[in-house]
């Protein structure tokens, strides 16, 4: 038994589609920054059929994997070790927040009760190769109280967790669950906080659509009503940092991550007026004709939660002493909107943002 398996669970949505492009690129992964593996096989999973496989045609390592993130025959398949030493485990897949707070059970039945399967799929994998096996979750910000002593100042890994929606805290449950299983030495955990990626192609019913929808729909031409206030700071991130974040997680040592195996990854806070100022600048820039934008009351607003009950700020240290952030940290917003992609997966219905110091 030799080599690396990687296997993504939730492959088909916006983060996953752009990790798998990136991992089957590689042909080595460098693991706790001082050991490199063969990368083996690639299991890329979802609930849905993938769309387009063509990029992936000519790579014998890959397969793709359909079903329940419930079902534990699914996940003792997919976590077949194949004759490798080493499986690493990155799970994305998670029902949005404004799904998760329209359907409470749906959104128990994947957020928690599908992670706690995959976890102890996992621990079943390290008793089969006698040793912990890294799983790197994805969570999310909004597991922070929204009290005013987390208002006041930017939240971190310390932050008191009460999340005010249900996807909070079902994501702030799974953080203290793999906290647990890895002091235990059941798997190895690492979790990255992501913050709202901006830019994610249509509608969604998520707290974060407003912060995409108020550039994206002008951007098409069409015009948008906006039902939250301008003025107030959210937390935003980028889909290409944290495909480099994620990637960097694998890579950290557990030691240097301690008991808790939390970090939250680069985000930057902007307001909505801020983002639809700079679509202006580089609407004007760039010659293209710009739907309408209009404020209307929460009450019209098309998505489940009709207020910011996100936390304005949070506290990224972490992820820079541990060498996350790199070049890769968002430092200005207009900048930014300059390097706007209109190709490719801008074609493909994907609005594809590069975040470059």
């Amino acid at each position: 038994m030799t080599g690396l398996k990687i296997v993504v669970i939730g492959s088909g949505g916006f983060l996953g589609r752009k990790l798998c492009s990136k991992l089957s690129k590689f042909n080595l992964l460098s693991v706790n920054k001082s050991s490199s593996f063969e990368i083996k096989r690639l299991c890329f999973f979802d609930q849905n059929k993938p769309n387009d496989l063509r990029i992936f045609k000519n790579d014998s390592r890959i397969s793709f994997k359909q079903g329940d993130l419930t079902s534990e025959r699914t996940i003792m398949e997919i976590l077949d070790p194949e004759n490798c030493s080493k499986v690493i485990c990155i799970h994305l897949a998670a029902l949005l927040s404004g799904y998760s707070e329209e359907n409470f059970d749906l959104g128990m039945k994947i957020n928690t009760w599908g992670t706690l399967n995959v976890m102890e799929r996992m621990r079943n994998l390290t008793n089969f190769l006698s040793k912990p096996q890294v799983y790197v979750f994805t969570s999310t910000d909004y597991v922070a109280c929204f009290n005013k002593n987390n208002r006041n100042k930017p939240t971190s890994e310390e932050s008191f967790r009460l999340s005010p929606v249900s996807y909070g805290i079902q994501k702030a449950t799974n953080e203290l669950f793999i906290c647990d299983y890895t002091r235990k030495g059941f798997l190895d955990g690492r979790i990255g906080r992501i913050s709202a990626i901006i830019g994610r192609p249509g509608w969604s019913n998520s707290i974060s659509y407003p912060y995409t929808g108020i550039f994206t729909q002008p951007l098409e031409g069409k015009n948008y009503d906006v039902s939250l206030p301008l003025n107030s700071p959210y937390p935003c991130s980028s889909l290409n940092n944290n495909v480099n974040s994620i990637i960097c997680l694998t890579k950290v040592f557990g030691k240097d991550l301690g008991h808790n195996r939390v970090v939250q990854l680069p985000a930057q806070s902007w307001t909505l007026d801020n983002i639809w100022t700079a679509t202006k600048l580089v609407a004007k820039e760039l010659k293209i004709s710009l739907g309408k934008v209009r404020y209307v009351d929460s009450s019209k607003g098309n998505t489940t939660v009709k207020q910011i009950n996100v936390c304005p700020h949070v506290d990224c240290s972490r992820a820079k002493k541990l060498g996350i952030i790199g070049n890769y940290f968002i430092v200005n917003l207009l900048p930014l909107f300059r390097r706007i992609l209109f190709l490719e997966e801008w074609i493909l219905t994907f609005f594809s943002m590069k975040f470059i110091k």
